[in-house]
């Protein structure tokens, strides 16, 4: 196989907060425009036709059934995932409406605020922290209400990827459910 042409390569920081930065070569033949690029046909499918709401309320017994259907460890491993994420999901609910309670500082420079923004979600286990305008078009129905700010923070944190290559496993699901 013939070797590609290197035609960016792209530095990001460590999985974990204290880990080293990795550097990415990535094959010239891969690149595009810079970002994601943006498809119109694809936009006005997603924001007009499928899915116009969550499958969590969309297909609720679906989840439902799924449920009786599990192992005893995969039942108990989703039940106290469940367990574990119902005061974040409460707390979700009822928190929506709380006004920011800071105090803009127009001396902090916007690229210093920034950077301390993505110290601290790095510091909460975050591997990638971005900045992005916010389209309402991918707004699930139920939530168009929440919707309040043109901008979002999108966070991702990495799973370990040996056992997510183990599927169908409780190893997997553990990875899947504990990050």
């Amino acid at each position: 196989m013939a070797t590609k042409k290197i035609g960016q390569v792209i530095t990001r920081p460590g999985r974990l907060a204290d880990d080293p930065p990795i550097t990415i070569p990535v094959a010239e033949d891969l690149l595009s425009v810079p970002g994601i690029p943006v498809r119109a046909v694809e936009v006005d499918f997603y924001s007009r036709e499928y899915p116009l709401e969550s499958q969590n309320v969309e297909r609720s017994a679906d989840r439902e059934w799924a449920m009786t259907i599990l192992t005893a460890d995969a039942y108990h491993h989703r039940k106290e995932h469940e367990t574990l994420n119902a005061p974040l999901i409460e707390a979700a609910r009822v928190t929506g409406e709380v006004e920011p309670t800071g105090t803009p500082d127009p001396s902090l420079d916007p690229g210093q605020l920034t950077e301390m923004i993505r110290v601290k979600a790095r510091g909460f286990g975050f591997a990638e922290v971005g900045f992005t305008y916010y389209n309402r078009d991918y707004t699930y129905l139920s939530k168009k209400k929440w919707a309040r700010y043109d901008h979002a923070i999108c966070l991702a944190m990495e799973q370990d990827y040996e056992p997510t290559q183990t599927i169908p496993s409780m190893a997997a699901e553990h990875t899947h459910f504990g990050t």
